[in-house]
């Protein structure tokens, strides 16, 4: 099921990806092991953790989602990096930047996914994503996560995409 919002004059894409488990259970067991002694890198997290160096499976992960969105979309993956929120960590308003970056995605790979918000003027949009859901959006659209009681971790994969130049 593939729901499209037009927000704003926005086009917002939310779809599912599912993954296979093996693949699933390696990144899940590299969150588990990282956040014993991060290696952190913070950006848009509050009292939560960004991977944006190699992980186990990222590789994979990166070729299953850069084929989809490249066959979908005709976009390609600039950079990707996971997000792990705890109990009560967030993302703060935030929008993504780069030279060729025209696109960003937000693939969730647990169950326990609070709202991700979108803001445009004083207007706001929620999406409730499930395991597996994907969130394609304006890399320029401004976006958070509220903080919120969870026991289990909040885990997602970002993506900043650029245009593939169709050649005729």
């Amino acid at each position: 099921m593939i729901n499209t919002y037009n927000l704003f004059a926005t086009t917002i894409v939310h779809g599912k990806i599912v993954l296979q488990p093996e693949l699933h259970k390696k990144i899940l067991n590299y969150v588990d092991k990282e956040i014993v002694s991060p290696s952190r890198d913070f950006r848009s997290v509050i009292n939560g953790y960004q991977f944006h160096n190699d992980f186990d499976g990222k590789k994979d992960l990166h070729n299953l989602l850069g084929t989809y969105f490249k066959n979908n979309y005709h976009l390609m993956i600039d950079h990707g990096w996971l997000n792990v929120l705890n109990n009560n960590s967030y993302n703060k308003p935030h929008s993504h930047g780069g030279n060729m970056v025209c696109s960003s995605v937000v693939y969730y790979l647990s169950s326990n996914n609070n709202n991700i918000n979108f803001v445009r003027d004083t207007e706001t949009f929620e999406i409730k994503p499930k395991l597996f859901d994907f969130v394609l959006f304006p890399h320029d659209l401004v976006h958070y996560v509220l903080p919120e009681e969870r026991n289990e971790p909040r885990i997602s994969y970002a993506l900043n995409l650029q245009r593939i130049m169709i050649q005729d």
